[in-house]
C-alpha cells in the first residue's frame, strides 16, 4: 500500500521554481512593464517629525528642504499594468476624479524587492507608485494563483494621488504640474 503524501518525481520546491521562471519568461519579460516604486521613509519621520509634519497644521511641512520623504525609487517589474479612468460626475464638492492602477506582479519579484508586501502590506500604504507620469499609492493587495502553500502572482490596486495633493511633497513636484 502506498502512502497518501507521496509527491512523485517533481517536488513542491521544483514546481515553485519552475512556476516562478515561467511567469518571468512567458509573461513579464515579453509583455510586462516597470513602475517606479517609492518607499515611505519611516526612519526619517521618526527621527525628524517636525521637519516632516508642520507642528501647527496637520500637513507636510512647507519649509525649504522640509516635508515628507520617500527613499530613492526603484523599478518594480510588473506583468501587467492597467489604468482605469475614474468617473467625473459632479457633486456638491465639484469635480474630483481619481484613476485606479491595477498591477499584476510576480510573487518572486515582490519577495525580492518588497519582502514585507506578502505578510504585512499595510506598511506600504504610504508608499508611492509612479506610472506614466502619474502618482499612485498602493491600496489593496490581492494574492492570486495559489499552489500548495504559496501564491504565484499578486494583484495590487493603486489609487491616484491628484496634483493638488502633491503640492507639499518636494520629491513629487514634477508630477504635480
Amino acid at each position: 500500500m502506498r502512502g497518501n503524501q507521496l509527491q512523485g518525481r517533481f517536488k513542491i520546491e521544483y514546481e515553485t521554481k519552475s512556476m516562478d521562471e515561467g511567469i518571468v519568461e512567458d509573461l513579464r519579460t515579453p509583455v510586462g512593464t516597470n513602475v517606479s516604486w517609492w518607499i515611505w521613509d519611516a526612519e526619517f519621520y521618526s527621527t525628524n517629525p517636525t521637519e516632516v509634519i508642520d507642528d501647527i497644521y496637520d500637513v507636510s511641512n512647507q519649509g525649504y528642504g522640509l516635508g515628507r520623504r520617500w527613499k530613492s525609487p526603484f523599478e518594480l517589474p510588473v506583468i501587467m499594468a492597467r489604468q482605469t479612468r475614474g468617473s467625473s460626475s459632479p457633486n456638491e464638492r465639484g469635480y474630483y476624479v481619481t484613476d485606479t492602477l491595477t498591477l499584476t506582479v510576480a510573487v518572486a519579484d515582490l519577495n525580492r524587492l518588497l519582502p514585507a508586501m506578502m505578510t504585512n502590506p499595510e506598511i506600504h500604504i504610504k508608499d508611492r507608485v509612479v506610472f506614466q507620469n502619474t502618482v499612485f499609492y498602493p491600496g489593496r493587495v490581492l494574492p492570486m494563483g495559489r499552489y500548495a502553500d504559496r501564491y504565484s502572482v499578486v494583484s495590487m490596486d493603486c489609487y491616484m494621488v491628484n496634483a493638488e495633493e502633491l503640492v507639499n511633497d518636494v520629491q513629487f513636484q514634477q508630477y504635480a504640474n
